[in-house]
């Protein structure tokens, strides 16, 4: 699965406001021309123009970098304040105010529900205090603009929050899916990918730790497969209790991967020590049976440059010298070069 995918949300926001400064600067332009050579409307016709040149400049900039979180916002408050303030300039049979209707939908597609929501509701209140400082709403009649400017945005504005409420939520429900491994309700390995090159954005003293539990075949052997998962399940609540910063992933069968980011090498080998301390004093308890397990884990700094694969390879490397020296272990990279030092001297 592609990572981007997990950011559906965002890639279509990105899409969304380039494409629509591309439109609102070509119907800027065409009202720019209009109100400043037609209209004589040179007020509004300048700030169209200011609109234009900003949308086109927007339009190229999202073409070729990640647009910042507050460009939308601002797209979406100066087109409020041009519907707005050409309402409260132009006559009413200009029919500038219709443009009212199209912007909660924009709110909301561009911003998301909450700014969304309270861009719409600020709009409803200055759209109001506009058409009630207007000496005549002629050739309207005022009762009955009134009425169907309120339901039309009301119902417009109901939609549009309804629909991207139940599209968050169906979003959040199917990165849930894609994130989590069923069993233990840690992250799989596409969560552990999607954290290490999306939301780790700084690297710099990130330790990396692999746990396997010891014989852990022989508790599926003995006491069946469904046991085995629920001793699966009460490990990464341990895991996740123990492990006082960073994130848990569960890699394979009774393998957890654990990013302890923000660290150095003696605090996270000694959240390592007492993850591995508090597995061997724990008696999990399943139905009426008892079942203590131990683990051996591996531990590595992550080293400016590795992959998210060289990274995992090299705390893999030291849970292999953890087995190898009797299991319910600790075994970083710096006991290896700390031992090729001694080899050395």
């Amino acid at each position: 699965m592609d990572i981007a995918a997990l950011d559906s949300a965002q890639v279509l926001r990105e899409n969304l406001l380039k494409w629509i400064c591309f439109c609102f600067g070509i119907l800027a332009s065409v009202f720019t021309y209009f109100n400043l050579f037609i209209n004589d409307f040179y007020s509004l016709g300048i700030l169209e123009g200011v609109f234009a040149i900003y949308c086109f400049y927007t339009f190229n900039y999202a073409r070729t970098r990640k647009f910042q979180t507050w460009q939308p916002l601002l797209l979406c408050l100066c087109i409020m304040l041009l519907v707005t303030l050409g309402t409260y300039l132009a006559a009413m049979r200009s029919g500038l105010f219709i443009w009212t209707f199209t912007l909660p939908v924009l709110f909301y597609l561009l911003l998301g529900c909450k700014r969304g929501y309270y861009l719409s509701l600020l709009l409803v209140c200055i759209q109001t205090a506009v058409f009630t400082s207007k000496t005549s709403l002629a050739p309207f009649l005022d009762l009955n603009l009134y009425l169907n400017m309120s339901f039309s945005y009301l119902s417009i504005w109901v939609i549009a929050h309804t629909f991207e409420a139940s599209r968050a939520q169906f979003a959040e429900r199917l990165e849930n899916l894609a994130l989590l491994d069923p069993l233990t309700n840690t992250g799989n390995r596409l969560a552990m990918n999607h954290y290490f090159e999306v939301e780790l954005v700084d690297k710099i003293n990130l330790f990396i730790m692999v746990l396997d539990l010891d014989y852990f075949k022989k508790v599926n052997d003995e006491f069946g497969h469904d046991v085995g998962d629920q001793v699966l399940v009460e490990i990464a609540t341990i895991l996740r209790e123990t492990l006082n910063k960073g994130r848990v992933f569960r890699t394979g069968g009774e393998e957890f991967a654990l990013f302890i980011p923000d660290s150095n090498q003696q605090e996270s080998y000694q959240i390592a020590e007492n993850i591995r301390v508090s597995l061997q004093s724990t008696a999990i308890n399943v139905g009426e049976r008892e079942i203590s397990l131990t683990a051996s884990i591996g531990l590595a700094a992550y080293r400016d440059g590795d992959s998210l694969k060289q990274a995992i390879k090299a705390a893999d490397e030291q849970l292999y010298y953890a087995k190898k020296h009797g299991r319910n272990n600790v075994y970083s990279d710096s006991q290896q070069y700390s031992a090729k030092l001694e080899q050395v001297s």
